[in-house]
């Protein structure tokens, strides 16, 4: 069973306001419905993970019963992915997880997405690695292992489980500033 983590808990500042609730996948809703969508012929069930400030927003956006947004959980507050990550596994109650796990602040499209749900692994792209975009194999003895030494990078957390880059052909782009987007 492989479900779909979306990261749209983020707190944006340099680009100065909410990229989860921004539109910029040629569509005209927000990011992060845009990238549940894409996921969702792919997974059981989607999750996303918001922030205190966005949660309301967020959680208005989705009815469909296979999306359900999740905040961050003691003790991983605002620890980034791994917070995610955590809050998941806090919501699921279960000790391992197949997940497809994207943020939203991508420029990215359905053949990405299938290139996720076919193997374990993030995207890399002539090099570059997009670590938040990955379908990440993990158990939760290695999330609390991290908790437990504060080692809250993303980056050793999938080194650490076996999430290797994968070489993608496609196009992908990462939207860190508005002038990112031109």
């Amino acid at each position: 069973m492989t479900d779909s983590l979306i990261l749209a808990g983020g707190k944006s500042t340099r680009f100065r306001s909410d990229k989860a609730l921004e539109n910029f996948n040629d569509s005209a809703i927000p990011n992060v419905e845009y990238t549940a969508n894409l996921t969702l012929p792919f997974v059981n069930n989607c999750y996303v993970s918001a922030n205190y400030k966005n949660f309301k927003t967020i959680n208005n956006l989705f009815n469909d019963s296979k999306v359900t947004v999740i905040n961050d959980q003691e003790p991983l507050i605002d620890c980034g992915p791994l917070s995610a990550l955590w809050a998941y596994f806090q919501q699921t109650n279960q000790t391992k997880a197949d997940l497809m796990i994207i943020a939203t602040d991508y420029i990215i499209d359905q053949r990405a997405v299938q290139f996720l749900a076919e193997e374990s692994g993030y995207i890399k792209i002539k090099s570059l690695p997009y670590y938040t975009c990955c379908r990440l194999k993990i158990n939760i003895s290695l999330v609390k292992q991290h908790i437990t030494e504060h080692n809250y990078r993303w980056r050793n957390l999938l080194q650490d489980a076996g999430c290797l880059g994968r070489d993608y052909d496609g196009k992908l782009k990462n939207i860190n500033y508005p002038e990112d987007l031109k």
